[in-house]
């Protein structure tokens, strides 16, 4: 299955984005880099065997309007609501990489409501997102790889430590594949594509037994206790209570 590719007049701008799948509609925003659209995420694409995938290009980026200066998060989070009231879509969960996953935040902030759950690989933040945070009480799943250097792994712990309701799982060093180096590690659906899939994908299906408030996940900090499990019977997590 293709996904479908079309614009939608948002406001002064348009914007354009791939759609793919049925059932509950999934958000998927990509980072900041210049070249980078909604085709980053075609290694997340077989989640449209479950669920409604929509993947903007934000603006100033692919084939959506380019103002002179790109937008911030906050405006970003804007159009993408604008977006959601055209497709008519009223809840949804995120998915965000890099500067994706910050402007997925901001929208989980302004509209909480509207956002059933949260994948934030290698998120950036903007600081003033960090108190504001400790009130959202959305299942999010934070993903980072040991080795970033451009979304370091303390910005992981940092989010994990101001969403109570989050989990965070820590891949292996990206660099240990001679292909990739540390400078890649925040592009985890490109380069952990597999892994990011299987860990989202039993994350959606089930999210608020993948969660817990802190200190209760210490022990499962970076990701320990889950490849015990798989090693032992395969599973992707124990469930347990939120």
């Amino acid at each position: 299955m293709d996904p479908t590719e079309k614009e939608a007049a948002v406001g002064e701008y348009k914007v354009n984005y791939a759609s793919l799948g049925n059932g509950e509609p999934l958000f998927l925003l990509h980072g900041s880099e210049p070249k980078e659209s909604w085709r980053v995420w075609e290694p997340l694409f077989p989640l449209a065997d479950t669920y409604k995938l929509i993947a903007p290009d934000l603006l100033g980026h692919g084939k959506s309007s380019k103002p002179l200066e790109t937008p911030d998060h906050r405006l970003q989070a804007h159009m993408l609501k604008d977006l959601a009231d055209r497709l008519g879509v009223h809840q949804a969960g995120m998915i965000g990489g890099g500067w994706g996953g910050q402007v997925a935040l901001e929208f989980a902030l302004e509209w909480p409501d509207c956002v059933s759950l949260l994948v934030l690989l290698a998120s950036s933040y903007d600081v003033e997102q960090i108190p504001r945070l400790q009130k959202l009480r959305k299942p999010a799943l934070i993903i980072f790889a040991e080795d970033d250097m451009l979304t370091q792994l303390k910005a992981g712990y940092l989010l994990r430590d101001a969403i109570g309701t989050s989990r965070l799982e820590v891949l292996e060093p990206v660099a240990k594949d001679p292909r990739y180096d540390f400078r890649m590690s925040h592009r985890l659906q490109k380069f952990r594509g597999p892994q990011v899939l299987q860990l989202a994908r039993s994350f959606l299906s089930r999210p608020w037994a993948m969660v817990a408030e802190p200190p209760e996940m210490e022990n499962e900090l970076r990701g320990q206790a889950l490849r015990k499990e798989d090693e032992k019977d395969g599973a992707i997590w124990k469930k347990t209570s939120p």
